[in-house]
């Protein structure tokens, strides 16, 4: 693909993807537009993203093996409504 010159870097603003998973509200609705919509794959993608570096501590919280959480989201996971709601649950108190 051909490099682009750009005119002015004036408008340009960074994105960091990463930072709209500090916003739990943010977080919250998507997940809630994910089961409406009965994407379950995304669903726990999002999911999955939020809780990555926080794994540990949320398992401990939820008083659930570390590896329950990861299996319940992996991609041949199939997680009770139960395991999930005590992950978001866990996921969502503020430290």
């Amino acid at each position: 693909m051909p490099k682009t010159k750009l005119a002015s870097k004036k408008n340009i603003k960074s994105c960091k993807p990463e930072d709209s998973f500090l916003d739990a509200h943010k977080v919250g609705s998507a997940l809630l537009e994910c089961l409406i919509n009965n994407n379950t794959e995304t669903f726990i993608e999002i999911l999955d993203t939020y809780l990555r570096i926080n794994r540990l501590q949320v398992a401990q919280k939820a008083n659930i093996a570390r590896s329950t959480v990861q299996q319940a989201l992996s991609k041949s996971g199939n997680p009770t409504l139960k395991i999930l709601a005590k992950i978001v649950h866990e996921a969502s108190i503020k430290r």
